[in-house]
């Protein structure tokens, strides 16, 4: 499964990254992200929060943000339903941090031993009657880090109601063909705007954009599948082998099939409970 897509089938996922790198991109979790080794810096809503070995940040469903390594690291990234947060939900539909940052220093024990229990039951499929427990825990862990937050209203601008709009659609139909015009048609906006807003917001041209988005979901299943590259760059919506090697070789600094020898595991990675964090607190 892909974190970073708006399809999202478990109501809580715990994923491991080295080197975390996405562009611009939102979704209906709350994600809470962790460094566990080296740095990242994370852009919310276009505000950038640089992190280090410890620190974690919530991003809640709807914001716009993106990673980038600033170098070697090692992250973890927690998925979490609308539907485990029980009293939680109004405030989190309603408001967003407005310092989604929380130094390893600060972090309360109950949010630690929160994300432990957690982690325990991500390492197993969760049965139905394991959802009670979970979102407890859950609820738990937003009791621990919410005073941290510092919410505020939601107040949208009309410009980033239009950005979350464009990558929602964009996310949504990433497979297809895509272009400026289909964009632009289908938002009822000028193309002209559209490249605008990549330029000078999300700091990408439109078609890097949508080949890192397809490059991310190959990548995915090629970690999690034993498919066919074939059948995995035509998926993704590349339209030739050749424009799929060339950004497979600009992004990863190495071909597919080089790629694919080098996965040692799967893209899923949960360490034993003991050892969980222990680079966090």
């Amino acid at each position: 499964m892909n974190p970073f897509y708006e399809s999202q089938n478990n109501i809580f996922d715990v994923f491991e990254s080295k080197n975390l790198e996405f562009p611009e991109h939102l979704h209906s979790h709350i994600e809470i992200t962790f460094v566990c080794k080296g740095k990242l810096t994370v852009r919310i809503m276009g505000r950038p929060w640089e992190l280090t070995e410890g620190d974690c940040v919530v991003i809640f469903p709807q914001q716009v943000h993106s990673y980038q390594s600033m170098e070697e690291n090692l992250t973890r990234l927690f998925l979490l339903d609308y539907s485990l947060a029980g009293s939680y939900l109004n405030s989190i539909r309603t408001y967003v941090p407005s310092c989604p940052f929380i130094l390893s220093k600060n972090l309360p024990e109950d949010a630690m031993l929160a994300i432990k229990r957690l982690c325990k039951l991500a390492c197993n499929r969760l049965e139905p009657n394991d959802f009670a427990v979970c979102s407890a825990w859950v609820q738990v862990l937003f009791a621990a880090i919410f005073p941290l937050l510092m919410l505020e209203k939601r107040n949208q601008s009309e410009g980033e109601e239009l950005v979350c709009r464009l990558l929602q659609y964009i996310m949504a139909h990433f497979q297809e063909p895509l272009t400026l015009e289909i964009l632009a048609r289908k938002l009822h906006i000028s193309k002209y705007y559209i490249s605008h807003i990549f330029s000078n917001r999300l700091k990408i041209n439109f078609r890097q954009y949508l080949n890192r988005i397809r490059l991310e979901y190959v990548i995915q299943l090629m970690k999690t599948t034993t498919s066919s590259l074939t059948d995995l760059w035509a998926e993704a919506g590349f339209n030739s082998q050749r424009s799929f090697n060339r950004v497979f070789v600009d992004v990863i600094g190495m071909t597919p099939m080089e790629y694919r020898k080098c996965l040692a595991c799967a893209y899923k990675v949960l360490p034993p409970e003991d050892d969980l964090y222990k680079n966090t607190v």
